[in-house]
């Protein structure tokens, strides 16, 4: 008796182990910790403050952003972590500065576009919206949505800007713990091209520079498949850098 107890409880541990792991597993191929808390604000919804949800980090470089020196010569790398962990200003050499916030999603880049169009910079390059379908778990639709309504903001406050939206870029799904269907950032992407007509601004494609032949982003461009290392990052220069306008003197 006293045996059978014991495979039981044992059995029991072992089964609870593997429920722990798959749905540490599921959490983060979500996004970790920062997609459950949205779940959880979700449950309870009277606990949820618009913005409330945004991680100190974004505060504080939204803080920084707001105090930094402006001006209408400014070309904006506005974005995520993809843009935030960008050398721009020595991979370019020009007046470039790197307005990327870690995980950003064009809601939090409309909550703080205003800081950047106070300047009416010379050129934004704009890449948003892998975040919006990895941790928030928007739909496609939903993003394009979003994405439109800060467009229609530069179009508004700063019309003179020149924006170049760069397309989402893909992930490498077999990498690490970042899952998304390249599909959806394919299709994404397609719905930019057709934002950029309506309002008159330009699309560079980054997205097929890093493909690998599975249509994945290549595993030499990432360590966590998601993120990119200084290889991408000089695929990415080349791709833009004769976008970029140097100040007048």
């Amino acid at each position: 008796m006293i045996n059978q107890t014991k495979t039981l409880l044992l059995f029991s541990c072992i089964l609870n182990l593997l429920f722990f792991i798959a749905f540490a597993l599921f959490i983060a191929k979500k996004g970790g910790f920062s997609y459950l808390f949205n779940k959880v604000l979700h449950i309870f919804p009277e606990n949820k403050s618009k913005h409330f949800d945004y991680p100190p980090y974004y505060w504080q470089k939204k803080s920084q952003f707001e105090k930094l020196p402006k001006s209408e010569s400014d070309i904006i790398m506005l974005g995520d972590s993809i843009t935030d962990e960008g050398e721009w200003t020595e991979l370019l050499g020009l007046n470039v500065k790197n307005r990327g916030i870690s995980g950003d999603t064009t809601e939090r880049i409309l909550h703080r576009l205003n800081t950047i169009l106070k300047s009416k910079p010379k050129q934004i390059f704009l890449m948003i919206g892998i975040n919006d379908l990895i941790n928030d778990g928007k739909s496609v639709t939903a993003t394009l949505e979003q994405y439109k309504n800060i467009l229609r903001e530069l179009k508004e406050k700063t019309p003179n800007t020149k924006v170049f939206v760069q397309s989402v870029l893909p992930v490498n799904n077999k990498v690490y713990l970042y899952w998304q269907d390249n599909n959806n950032v394919l299709k994404i992407n397609s719905g930019l091209k057709k934002l950029v007509k309506e309002f008159n601004y330009e699309y560079i494609d980054i997205f097929s520079l890093l493909l690998d032949s599975e249509n994945q982003l290549d595993a030499q461009y990432t360590v966590d498949g998601l993120h990119l290392n200084g290889q991408a990052y000089l695929v990415w220069k080349a791709a833009i850098e004769k976008y970029m306008v140097a100040p007048e003197p």
